[in-house]
């Protein structure tokens, strides 16, 4: 949605949207190896994700337990687009492109086109950092502070599609896509006994993950338990992986319910379940730049009495959970890192490591498909709508 497609995606004289350097990623699992090592590296890939992956598929941005009372707003950055989502006085959600797609700046300075997301203290766009829900009690609804992201006409604002599953918001920029019902597939017959309505926010927090986002993902399935559970799984669905019943010994509790009989869901691009019989906790990655990206944790309960807990952060028994993730992704990123540094020896096809997880093959499986898929493209797009 950034390029005219007639420039293309290369990087170094190669075309990313070349299909024969996903070749080995797409062989039968235990065959196939991990992606190209540029996929975690590369800008120029990145913006084929904002083209191909980012602004085609339904994306997860936050839950409907943030925005609670008419006026208040989520704001997301989706690949390279600043978005919003905001609900309505019928308690309705509508969602729309920022005002300030680049900042409102005469020309995208230099530090925001590095590929990595930075904080402004002018406004939002696409090229810079997220804040947190903004609450019209705190703010207001004429402020600087909404102004940045409504304008004075929001009607005027280009809309995009809003969707809810459970207690999760989604959305989608392509205004051609198929509905999220379709996308989740028979999901929803599987695990929507976890996603009651009773659900409770317990509790939210970010966390900063030095890896990029594909890692991060796969990182939550990275652990021994799964891989033997899942080594003869058969997933159906090309949307999502959802495991059998665990048993996360890394989640150190003594409510057994928290380890034993788990299921992790992770709904293609950005969305992580982890599933159990009291609690649900929810990971959106959201990738910052290359090689970082935000884990936006929140925990749920199914009982309706919450516990008495700081719910601007996650209890310690899973802020270890997520920390351990973060150091495992990071690990992978190091060693995808070392593929291509200074004085490596020049990577060929066959030094690509095979993929062991299952879970991460589906992902690249699903990436893949995605950069191959031929769509219609929006690159003169209006940034404004005209009713």
């Amino acid at each position: 949605m950034v390029y005219h497609p007639d420039l293309g995606y290369f990087d170094e004289g190669v075309d990313l949207t070349d299909a024969d350097l996903y070749k080995s990623a797409n062989q039968p699992f235990g065959q196939a190896t991990i992606l190209p090592p540029f996929t975690y590296q590369s800008k120029v890939f990145s913006d084929l994700e904002d083209e191909k992956l980012w602004t085609r598929s339904w994306v997860a941005i936050g839950t409907t337990h943030q925005l609670q009372n008419p006026g208040d707003l989520l704001p997301f950055t989706v690949g390279h687009h600043g978005i919003h989502v905001q609900r309505n006085k019928d308690g309705s959600l509508t969602g729309r492109f920022n005002k300030a797609q680049h900042g409102g700046c005469r020309a995208v300075p230099l530090q925001c086109q590095t590929g990595k997301k930075t904080k402004c203290s002018f406004t939002s766009c696409g090229y810079s950092l997220d804040r947190n829900v903004l609450r019209v009690e705190e703010i207001g609804e004429n402020t600087p502070t909404m102004h940045q992201y409504l304008g004075l006409i929001p009607e005027r604002l280009l809309p995009i599609k809003v969707d809810t599953w459970g207690p999760f918001v989604f959305v989608n920029l392509d205004a051609s896509s198929n509905s999220l019902a379709k996308t989740l597939g028979d999901l929803p017959t599987k695990i929507d006994t976890y996603l009651s309505n009773t659900l409770s926010l317990l509790a939210s927090e970010w966390f900063q993950c030095t890896s990029n986002w594909k890692l991060a993902g796969r990182a939550f399935y990275d652990v021994e338990n799964i891989e033997t559970t899942t080594s003869n799984y058969r997933n159906d669905s090309e949307n999502y992986f959802l495991t059998p019943d665990l048993i996360l010994p890394q989640v150190d509790s003594d409510e057994k319910d928290m380890t034993n009989n788990a299921q992790l869901c992770w709904l293609f691009p950005n969305l992580l379940l982890i599933l159990t019989s009291s609690h649900v906790v929810s990971v959106i990655l959201q990738p910052t730049s290359m090689g970082e990206s935000v884990l936006r944790t929140c925990i749920f309960s199914n009982n309706k009495n919450k516990n008495d807990i700081d719910n601007s952060k996650l209890p310690f028994t899973w802020q270890n959970y997520i920390q351990t993730i973060q150091i495992r992704a990071s690990s992978i990123q190091e060693q995808a890192d070392k593929l291509t540094a200074p004085g490596a020896p020049e990577l060929k096809e066959e030094m690509i490591p095979r993929e062991t997880n299952l879970a991460g093959y589906l992902l690249h499986r699903y990436v893949t498909k995605q950069i191959e898929a031929e769509h219609d493209y929006y690159w003169n797009a209006p940034l404004y709508n005209n009713p």
